[in-house]
Parts: structure tokens; sequence; C-alpha cells
């Protein structure tokens, strides 16, 4: 997490730098957060390329959680504990990611409420190509107290 809090203000927009979901960290996330060795099911299009193939994709897709950890991990890195302890997260996956995308998160914050202890963001997840992958909204405590 980051060692000092972004200031919050209407309009401050925000991006990660980029990452890429490689085959390797797809199928780290897939094997070791979402699917143990005790649930795991027959390969298909999140692990198998000809499986993803035959379901229309050009590569094997990361699973949706992964995705949302993307934008996670960026929410919290930028505003920390703000984000962590009493922060939320409403999003929409709204196109596949496919093992080789290269993502990159942004966040605009969109209103501030002093009274409430909150700021409301807008927020969306790109590929390398600018396609959204998944856009929603995200809510962070003005202040760690």
């Amino acid at each position: 997490m980051s060692a000092a809090p972004r200031e919050i203000r209407i309009g401050a927009e925000l991006a990660s730098a980029p990452y890429l979901l490689d085959a390797a960290a797809a199928k780290a996330y897939h094997d070791g957060i979402e699917l143990p060795p005790r649930r795991r099911p027959p390969r298909g299009i999140h692990d198998d390329t000809d499986a993803a193939r035959k379901a229309g994709f050009t590569a094997p897709i990361a699973g949706g959680a992964q995705t949302i950890a993307v934008i996670a991990q960026f929410l919290a890195d930028t505003f920390g504990m703000r984000f962590v302890r009493g922060g939320r997260i409403e999003v929409s996956l709204t196109k596949p990611v496919l093992f080789g995308d290269t993502l990159t998160s942004h966040a605009k914050i969109v209103s501030v409420d002093q009274n409430a202890n909150r700021a409301a963001l807008q927020i969306h997840v790109e590929n390398q190509r600018g396609e959204q992958v998944l856009m929603g909204t995200a809510a962070v405590r003005m202040s760690d107290g």
C-alpha cells in the first residue's frame, strides 16, 4: 500500500501502471485462489487454449475475480487504509480479459461528502486496445480516522 495517501479532490483522475495479465499470472491466480486442488474441475476456457478457441476466444480468459482483484489492488495501493477499512466497490465485467492482455486501472473522484467522510469514484479497467473490461463505482473514506 502507498506510504502517503493521495489527496482527495473532485475531478482528480488517477491511473495505474500497466499490468500484464500473462498466462503465468492468470494460471497462478486461477489455480491458487479460485480453484484449489481439492475443487479443481476439468480444463476449460480459463486454462485451456483449445477450449477457449472452441468457445470463440483467441486465448484463455482470466477469471472475473482476477480482473476485480486488479482494480481493488489499485484502489488499495492508491488510497491505503481509506479504501481497505470502509471502502466499497461495485463493478460490472464488460468484456473478457484474455491471457496476454495488459490492463490499466482508472479512477475519477466524482463527489465528496465531508459529513459522511466519503468520496465517490467512477472506476474502470481497460486493456491495451482501449476497451473497457470492467466498469463501476467505488467509495473511499476521506480520512483514516
